[in-house]
């Protein structure tokens, strides 16, 4: 395992054990870095061009974006917490942008956020899931809600297990959603608000991945590097640039569905 590996997961694991200590009262963190009390990662020089299209996950299918995976080797590595729960008991959401090419009208049938979770579970299992378009670059306000509703979520392991086990947080069999070209940003927050089941090994958190770095599986159009939003009254946060909380440029996300021309342009 590589040296760089090997410290955070130390690191991670001598957190964790305190999290989980009854008597550790600690204010609960927005970033996962500041939450397990690692080092502030460093920012690193976005790319325009990053690595190529790829194959997507096997859990995006059928596949119109996926963002890419977390990559524990970036130098700015790291999460922005997502979730409700009875930690972050008003909740709190990250909103990644994604792009519908020119020429072309999506039908979005599902979407999902890849997530840092404390626990393999929801409950409830039926969650809400956005997509929003317009959010000014400055923030402030979420722009338009564009889709909207509620699913029952499903989690998938996405095989990535470098710091704490990162699951797809899915909702899917969405009805009515048809978005012509232009930028868009979606979320999906995973809820566990069933102490009896979500606290049985610590306090529940979840922390959206970011995927900076290799961006492994990445597939569709790129996503626009340092446009996400984070909105939570928990943390304080009036639908701001994520920036304000850390250095993350990507998070990591996908879109299910099907495309076509748009032939109304």
């Amino acid at each position: 395992m590589k040296t760089k590996q090997m410290l955070l997961g130390a690191a991670l694991m001598a957190a964790l054990i305190a999290i989980a200590a009854a008597q550790d009262n600690r204010l609960p963190q927005a970033s996962l870095d500041r939450e397990v009390g690692l080092p502030a990662p460093v920012r690193l020089t976005v790319s325009n061009n990053p690595p190529p299209q790829t194959t997507p996950p096997s859990y995006c299918k059928p596949c119109l974006f996926y963002a890419g995976d977390w990559d524990s080797d970036a130098s700015d590595a790291n999460g922005l917490t997502n979730e409700v729960d009875t930690t972050v008991s008003t909740g709190a959401a990250v909103y990644a942008p994604f792009i519908v090419p020119k020429g072309e009208v999506w039908t979005v049938t599902g979407l999902f956020t890849d997530n840092f979770l404390w626990g393999q579970v929801l409950d409830p299992v039926t969650i809400p899931y956005e997509i929003r378009k317009g959010i000014p670059r400055a923030g402030g306000n979420g722009g338009t809600l564009v889709c909207h509703g509620r699913k029952p979520a499903t989690l998938t392991d996405t095989g990535v297990t470098d710091w704490i086990q990162i699951y797809a947080t899915k909702v899917e069999h969405i009805k009515g959603c048809r978005l012509h070209a232009g930028k868009y940003w979606m979320s999906v927050v995973p809820y566990c608000t069933n102490a009896s089941k979500c606290n049985s090994n610590g306090n529940y958190r979840g922390f959206q991945a970011n995927d900076d770095g290799a961006m492994a599986h990445r597939f569709g159009p790129l996503e626009p590097a340092n446009n996400s939003f984070f909105n939570s009254v928990y943390f304080g946060a009036v639908w701001e640039p994520s920036s304000k909380q850390q250095t993350s440029s990507r998070f990591s996300d996908g879109v299910e569905g099907t495309s076509k021309p748009d032939n109304q342009h």
